[in-house]
């Protein structure tokens, strides 16, 4: 497994953090059904133990797929914390909390037909609704790939050759020597036969495969029984609640589509009192035929409190991160300032401090939620979480600026304080 993904929560309410661990493969040479768990905090005593629960709490977990990401979050406003998970060759994937059991309802959630290569998620009060809205980062635009309802991106997966090792072909849709659109693999001949040698015998030269089609790559017999996934959209989006387990996907700017989304904040950097989002992204990972992502170089998207994102300048924000970002985090300096770190594969850690001053609120460890009165009138909902955005973990904290008027708090167990 490339990746681990592990989120905790309190679900039970007795005080102690159960988990969410997921595994994430190279979908390009394992996307063999993936399956996620949850283990339940048996500590006692000093003595740590965990027990897995997934079958009792969350048997649609099994095989769910290849998840990137997962945020527990109050995505229907039921005050139950229930879980949403993002990974590649999926929708996003919403798990109601019913009475301490997660129950799948995509199918309800109005986005389930949008299946991507999502990253990361991050949730926030982009409109002032009291509901939690969400920022999914994609691969982008920027890309070779290209996937619509109609002309979806595929992967084909089996044990073509009998080896005991599942191949993968990815695929997508080119005009052909007539200008007519088919489906073709997305590796070059060298790249499938290193996988299977097999490949080079029915095509004997480069010319011969550069014109064949997928129904011409595998025969019937090879794709009976295979894997296949499909992704129709690429695109970064924001994902507006609209109310009672529904949703509206929208996508983000064109300036956030210039490469793969990984970490994100959102939070109001800016002290207008609307959320903003804070964005670490590209991938160097990927196929030489395909080319890196490294158009992005970091990127704060400015919120204006109705659900519309106006992207910044490097100038403007501060922010400049050109290498292959990762994770991105909030946290509180020694010295009482509120800091960003920026994480890169084989590149620095970049720090950035937040220029303007802030106040801290200290959260609870059972802390699950804030309610903040602004001066104009307007609320901000915040959620608290035990792991956020990609692959990694924010401080738990709350800020506040002269525009705040009053915070109140509600902890796992429905009490409130101001």
């Amino acid at each position: 497994m490339s990746k681990l993904c592990v989120r905790a929560v309190d679900i039970n309410h007795d005080g102690k953090l159960d988990l969410f661990v997921s595994g994430r493969v190279d979908p390009q040479h394992y996307p063999k059904p993936v399956s996620s768990f949850i283990y339940r905090n048996d500590s006692e005593n000093g003595h740590v133990r965990f027990t897995d629960v997934t079958s009792e709490v969350a048997p649609d977990l099994k095989d769910i797929g290849m998840i990137c990401d997962a945020l527990f979050t109050d995505f229907d406003g039921d005050g139950q914390t229930d879980l949403i998970v993002v990974g590649e060759w999926m929708p996003v994937t919403f798990l109601k909390n019913v009475n301490g059991k997660f129950r799948n309802v995509t199918a309800a959630s109005g986005v389930g037909g949008q299946s991507g290569w999502w990253n990361s998620i991050v949730a926030g009060d982009f409109r002032h609704t009291g509901r939690m809205d969400y920022i999914i980062g994609n691969v982008g635009e920027n890309t070779l790939y290209k996937a619509s309802d109609s002309l979806p991106v595929y992967i084909t997966a089996k044990d073509i050759d009998n080896s005991g090792t599942y191949i993968a072909i990815p695929s997508f849709f080119l005009p052909d020597q007539e200008g007519v659109k088919k489906e073709f693999p997305a590796p070059v001949r060298d790249d499938i036969a290193r996988q299977w040698p097999a490949i080079k015998k029915r095509f004997p030269d480069y010319k011969s495969f550069a014109v064949a089609t997928m129904d011409e790559v595998l025969t019937p017999e090879q794709r009976k029984g295979a894997l296949r996934l499909k992704a129709n959209q690429l695109r970064s989006c924001y994902l507006r609640n609209d109310g009672g387990g529904k949703f509206t996907m929208i996508p983000l700017p064109a300036e956030a589509q210039v490469s793969a989304l990984n970490g994100m904040v959102a939070d109001d950097f800016d002290g207008d009192g609307n959320l903003d989002v804070l964005i670490n992204g590209n991938d160097f990972g990927t196929d030489v035929a395909i080319g890196r992502y490294d158009a992005l170089n970091g990127l704060l998207l400015k919120g204006d409190g109705a659900g519309g994102f106006k992207p910044l300048t490097i100038l403007q924000s501060g922010i400049y991160i050109p290498g292959d970002g990762k994770a991105l985090v909030k946290l509180r300096s020694a010295s009482g300032g509120y800091l960003v770190a920026a994480s890169q594969n084989k590149g620095p850690l970049k720090l950035y401090q937040l220029r303007r001053g802030v106040k801290f609120i200290p959260i609870q460890p059972d802390d699950v939620s804030a309610v903040v009165e602004l001066k104009n009138g307007k609320t901000l909902k915040k959620e608290f979480y035990y792991g956020g955005s990609f692959l990694s973990q924010s401080a738990r904290f709350l800020t506040v600026d002269s525009n705040t008027v009053s915070v109140k708090i509600t902890n796992n167990k429905g009490r409130v304080r101001q």
